[in-house]
């Protein structure tokens, strides 16, 4: 089975995606710790903080009880308001 990742595809396209009833779009940028991102697998996505990123080896790891996902399954966003605004 094939993964989707349809949510940061519609991120990386410029989209707000609707995350638990709360806007996000994408932010140009690195991550750093403590940004927000969200980061999509097998299981869905997940909208977490950096803690710590691992460059050399290409994985973030959040600060919430989760995952660490490799950098290439992540976005960096920001909260929007209805009409797309952060």
């Amino acid at each position: 089975m094939m993964r989707e990742y349809k949510t940061l595809k519609a991120l990386r396209r410029g989209e707000v995606v609707d995350f638990e009833g709360v806007g996000f779009r994408a932010v140009e940028g690195e991550l750093a710790p403590g940004d927000t991102y969200i980061a999509e697998r097998n299981t869905g996505p997940k909208l977490l903080t950096v803690k710590y990123v691992n460059d050399e080896e290409g994985y973030v790891v959040p600060v919430e009880t989760a995952y660490v996902f490799d950098t290439w399954e992540c976005v960096k966003v920001e909260m929007v308001d209805e009409a797309g605004q952060p």
